[in-house]
């Protein structure tokens, strides 16, 4: 029974109970990947029935973690078994715990709004916050409650990217940032040449009088159906949901 309800494993090599980082970050990517799609199929389908699903196995999936035994948790199983080839990479226990615990009160929220039914702004960015810490954990192995809990207590480890180690020499970044600034800027180049000069861009010399005779009737119909489109004006989903339908409906419905 003890082994059941345990949080972390003992091992040889350290003094204090691990988790294998690498299935937890297995696990937080394949929450993050179900979490985009039903995200994704809600806006597009206004149905809020794959969301109430994912969102009941996500707090199903903490409450085991923190309460029973982390290798109990379906999507910790799931990644486990994705990335059993792997070499473990043991961190401290308690950190998790402590990052997983605010995970189980973003899932107290997140029942609170499917039980009463509730659609605001504050569910939404509640979804939107889980889906960051997620996407930040699986991609680059920031966990931020393991860093929260660094704040609070000095006597730690081992955490996960080394966030409770003692500094190390700081490394050279400003060439790194300069680096990535100039990418930025050449690939924005690159997306202002292509929707300039290939997608959206027109000259006299690629128009023949056809092409203009045809554009020119077109705008013709847009306002000649005009007015019916604004009697049937309805403002998109997430203005209304961010509580902005009456600012769109006058702006956009005049």
């Amino acid at each position: 029974m003890a082994k059941i309800f345990t949080f972390g494993q003992k091992i040889d090599a350290y003094d204090f109970k691990v988790i294998n980082e690498r299935d937890a970050r297995a696990s937080a990517g394949i929450m993050f990947l179900l979490g985009m799609i039903t995200l994704v199929s809600f806006f597009m389908t206004h149905n809020l029935f794959w969301a109430n699903l994912f969102t009941i196995t996500f707090i199903l999936e903490f409450v085991i973690r923190v309460f029973i035994n982390p290798s109990f948790a379906p999507y910790m199983l799931l990644g486990s078994l994705i990335v059993s080839n792997q070499e473990p990479d043991w961190v401290e226990a308690s950190p998790k715990k402590f990052a997983w615990a605010l995970g189980v009160m973003l899932g107290l929220a997140m029942s609170y709004f499917i039980l009463f039914n509730i659609l605001t702004p504050a569910r939404l960015l509640t979804c939107v916050l889980c889906l960051i810490l997620l996407y930040l954990e699986s991609v680059f192995g920031i966990c931020l409650g393991c860093i929260i809990y660094k704040k609070m207590n000095v006597k730690l480890y081992k955490c996960p990217g080394g966030v409770c180690e003692m500094p190390r020499e700081k490394k050279r970044l400003m060439p790194v940032f300069t680096a990535v600034l100039l990418y930025i800027g050449l690939f924005y180049g690159i997306f202002y040449g292509l929707k300039t000069y290939k997608y959206d861009g027109y000259t006299s010399s690629n128009i023949t009088q056809a092409q203009r005779d045809a554009m020119e009737f077109a705008d013709e119909e847009d306002d000649d159906t005009s007015e019916v489109s604004k009697k049937e004006c309805n403002p998109p989903l997430i203005p209304t949901l961010l509580g902005l339908k009456e600012k769109w409906i006058k702006k956009n419905c005049r």
